[in-house]
Formats: C-alpha cells, sequence, structure tokens
C-alpha cells in the first residue's frame, strides 16, 4: 500500500495522497530506507539505559583462510542471486542484498548467529550488493530499461551525449560498448586495492564513543532525505518510517520483506494494469498458455515449500 502513493499510472488520479501535493510522486525510495534501518538503531540506542556501557573492538583482523572457505559457496550463491536480481529492471542492490541475506540465512547452520555479526552474513549480504552492481548495465544497455538509480544517471548521461541505449548501440557505438566493460573490470581492481589499503582505518570508526557516534549519524541521515529531492517532506517521511522501523524491531517484524515490497510493488502493480487493459479486465489472461501456468506453479510450490520449512523450524 505505501508503494500504491502518489499518481495512478494509468488514469492519473490522486491515491493515497490526502490532498498532498507532496506526496503525488509517491514516497521516495531514499527517505524510506534510511528511516526503516538507520533511525531505528538510534531510537534503540538512546531508549536502552545500558546502550552507553557496550564497547565495540574493531581491531582489523582479516578474514582467515578458514572463514573463507566456508563463505565461499555463500559468496558464489550471492553473486549469482546479485547478476539475477540486477537483470530485472528496478530492483536494484537493495533487494539483492537482502534476498542473498535471507537464502544465506536459511541454508547456514549457524543460522542463530546472523543479525550478531555472523560472517556469512556479510558475506552474502555483500556478494548479492556487488553482483548487481554490472548485472544492472544488461537492461540498460539492452532494452534501454536502467536497472536502478546508478543505471538511470547513467542514461541520463547518455542522453546527454545524444546515445540512446538499446540493441542499435551495439551496432552503432560498439567501441563504448568494450569501453565500459573494461572500465567496470578495472574499477573492480581498484576497488580491490583502496579497500584492502583503507578497511583497517575504517574499522576505526566502530571504536568511536556511540554518545558522538549517533549525533552525526542522524545528522549526515538528515542531509541524505533532504539532499535526495531538496525538500523537508521528505525529513519528516525519515522519521515516520524511523518510527515504523523502531516498532517493526520491537515486534519482530522483519524491515527486509516491507522494503522488497516497497521496490517490486509499482512493478507488480504496473504490468498487473497492463495485462488487465490487454484482457479487456478478463481475469482469464492470467490463465491462459503454459507461461502463466508454470509461473503460477513455481509460487504455489514456493509458498507451500515457505510454509512447511517455517513448520519444521518451530516444531525443532
Amino acid at each position: 500500500m505505501i508503494s500504491l502513493v502518489g499518481l495512478d499510472p494509468v488514469y492519473g488520479s490522486q491515491r493515497l495522497t490526502f490532498d498532498d501535493y507532496n506526496l503525488m510522486d509517491g514516497i521516495s525510495f531514499i527517505p524510506l530506507l534510511i528511516g526503516l534501518f538507520a533511525i531505528p538503531e538510534v531510537i534503540d540506542f538512546y531508549q536502552r539505559k545500558v546502550a552507553s556501557k557496550i564497547v565495540i573492538n574493531a581491531n582489523g583482523k582479516e578474514v582467515s583462510w578458514s572463514e573463507f572457505k566456508r563463505c565461499f559457496k555463500t559468496i558464489v550463491r550471492g553473486s549469482f542471486i546479485g547478476v539475477i536480481i540486477g537483470a530485472i529492471p528496478g530492483s536494484g542492490a537493495t533487494a539483492a542484498a537482502f534476498i542473498s541475506y535471507s537464502e544465506a540465512r536459511r541454508k547456514s547452520p549457524n543460522r542463530e548467529n546472523f543479525g550478531k555479526g555472523e560472517i556469512e552474513g556479510v558475506a552474502a549480504a555483500e556478494a548479492g550488493n556487488n553482483g548487481v552492481a554490472g548485472a544492472t548495465m544488461i537492461p540498460l544497455l539492452s532494452l534501454g530499461i536502467p536497472g536502478d538509480v546508478v543505471t538511470a544517471i547513467i542514461l541520463g548521461a547518455f542522453m546527454i551525449h545524444g546515445l540512446t541505449p538499446g540493441p542499435l548501440m551495439f551496432q552503432d557505438n560498439l567501441s563504448l560498448i568494450y569501453a565500459l566493460f573494461i572500465g567496470i573490470m578495472v574499477s573492480s581492481l581498484f576497488l580491490l586495492v583502496v579497500g584492502l589499503g583503507a578497511i583497517k582505518y575504517f574499522s576505526k570508526i566502530a571504536d568511536v564513543s556511540k554518545e558522538i557516534l549517533f549525533p552525526i549519524i542522524v545528522m549526515f541521515c538528515v542531509y541524505g532525505a533532504y539532499a535526495v529531492n531538496n525538500n523537508t517532506f521528505d525529513i519528516w517521511l525519515m522519521m515516520g518510517f524511523g518510527v515504523l522501523g523502531y516498532i517493526f524491531n520491537k515486534t519482530g517484524i522483519a524491515s527486509a520483506p516491507f522494503l522488497i515490497g516497497f521496490i517490486l510493488g509499482p512493478m507488480f502493480e504496473d504490468n498487473l494494469r497492463r495485462s488487465l487493459l490487454i484482457g479487456n479486465y478478463d481475469m482469464s489472461i492470467f490463465f491462459r498458455g503454459p507461461i502463466t501456468w508454470f509461473f503460477i506453479v513455481l509460487t504455489l510450490g514456493s509458498i507451500f515449500f515457505s510454509f512447511k520449512r517455517c513448520l519444521a523450524y518451530r516444531n525443532k
């Protein structure tokens, strides 16, 4: 329902805006993301009386070979998930990171440690996130559809230079395509070198007292929410979703499915409305042909096995 706020994509009428022009463009993704995952931690810190006694010691210790081998399957699986999600327009790195994390948690024998610094969880989320980076170029270059916010900016840069992404781009500007691929590979090498050299210094941030760190975090959260649209309304949105995220944490409701639903909701609605218009609002259009039944069976099967897995986990 949060993803439906704004203008109807077919008729252009307002939905759930309460006559507020700030909501006509829908809920901004960045304020929602910051509010769900950053603000609840700040609220929880100031709400707990024992929070000031917690000390984090980041000694910059490198990952051992045994830890890497233990996470190797998780890294490969997360990378594949990232590539698949990245090739789907509009999904983005956030969805890939959370899906990869959830899959790693489901299959890991150490699932109880997830959320407490388990290295497999970190590896899974980062592998999914990194897998998206190159894969988002697939729909951009082949179809002219940006895969995420970053590729949408790249699409704008293409337009400024008179380039139209699509199948003809491989024919008319093949040298540019090769330059992009080489640039991605070279940037990955630079990321490895810079990351290995700087990670020890970045980890020192964790040694900073939380009484000092959290006000700085809140300041950057406010600035990040405002900078997207230069609108103070987004700051209030961020605070509102921060309270919602805090309630989620206290009641045991996962924020990740909410975020994934927000990302995929407009895509679902857009294709649903388009299908209904093509079929003259005849629901049988969703049951025609073997392809539709194939995906229906896949959906029902995934729901069934999810419930079965949940019941088995509760009975342990």
